[in-house]
């Protein structure tokens, strides 16, 4: 379980120039942002996905609802990072309450443990990296298109 937070403006990560050529990259002056909270599931490698305002204890415990409804048997183990509302008493009340729900937190500063993050990579590089997206709404749609279809 973990959040992204993908900017809309260029991500640029490689390219070729060839020397003395200029290149003009396009690039938004937007700072706007979408928030995605999700949770990878080993077993069958699907997604479960949230659009949040800000992700913070309460996107966190929708996410944690939202797990509990897709897999209504059995322990749900949550491998996620400590991240501040992940520690939140509204958080630790909810598990307490949803005793199917086992929060293993990494160790600090190890986001290569996560199995997520790879995730993550692979969205980045095949929807973000090297992509103009001109409109807002456009990009927004774009990347949570690429969900839908994993």
């Amino acid at each position: 379980m973990n959040g992204v937070h993908p900017m809309h403006n260029s991500q640029l990560t490689y390219g070729w120039i060839r020397r003395g050529t200029d290149m003009v990259i396009k690039a938004n002056t937007s700072r706007q942002r979408i928030n995605l909270n999700s949770a990878y599931y080993l077993d069958d490698h699907s997604v479960v996905i949230q659009e949040a305002e800000m992700i913070n204890a309460q996107s966190a415990v929708s996410l944690l609802n939202e797990m509990l409804r897709k897999q209504p048997l059995g322990m749900i183990y949550v491998i996620l990072d400590n991240a501040r509302y992940y520690h939140s008493e509204m958080v630790r009340e909810f598990v307490e309450k949803n005793k199917r729900i086992c929060l293993l937190f990494l160790p600090p500063y190890n986001p290569n443990l996560n199995i997520i993050e790879r995730l993550w990579k692979f969205f980045k590089k095949k929807v973000i990296y090297n992509t103009y997206y001109e409109q807002f709404a456009f990009f927004r749609k774009f990347r949570l298109n690429f969900f839908s279809y994993l």
